[in-house]
């Protein structure tokens, strides 16, 4: 205080700051956090996508593969990819740079699993295939053998 009992205006300005940011902080948006009910119900209804999936298209690049489809994997990079055990899908990708490029299913010791692997492909806009590919538990990666720093995916196979 001052020698005329009021604060100065520095101490003023410093209260007013405290108490601005301590309201603040206290503030809380109208969005309320998931709870654990709603956290599982948006799991599971992930996994019951992933059961309807009977095919994935990507565009091989050497940066990465990108997802066509299914529509949950679209437009991102070396998307992680479920794979029900036992269920039988399709990989389909296109050349999109004209440089050569495979696809591989390989399991954790980076050996390709049941001979899972596409037609060497280097045109741009040709396409690859791997048809009846059937789940297993030791698939972990998808791959292209010649680019396998930059176009890797990973796998995650669940039992229903």
């Amino acid at each position: 205080m001052t020698e005329t009992g009021m604060f100065s205006r520095r101490t003023l300005l410093k209260i007013a700051g405290v108490s601005s940011v301590a309201l603040l902080a206290g503030c809380t948006t109208d969005e309320a956090e998931p709870d654990d009910e709603e956290e599982e119900a948006e799991d599971e209804a992930a996994d019951e996508d992933w059961g309807d999936v009977e095919e994935f298209s990507f565009e091989g690049r050497v940066q990465a593969w990108t997802g066509l489809e299914p529509a949950m994997i679209d437009g991102e990079d070396n998307p992680t990819i479920t794979l029900i055990d036992g269920q039988e899908y399709d990989f389909r990708w296109v050349n999109a740079d004209g440089v050569l490029h495979n696809l591989e299913i390989r399991d954790e010791n980076g050996e390709i699993i049941d001979e899972y692997q596409s037609d060497d492909v280097d045109e741009e806009g040709e396409e690859a295939t791997i048809e009846g590919v059937t789940a297993t538990e030791e698939m972990t990666t998808y791959i292209c053998a010649y680019h396998e720093s930059s176009q890797v995916g990973d796998i995650e196979v669940e039992t229903e």
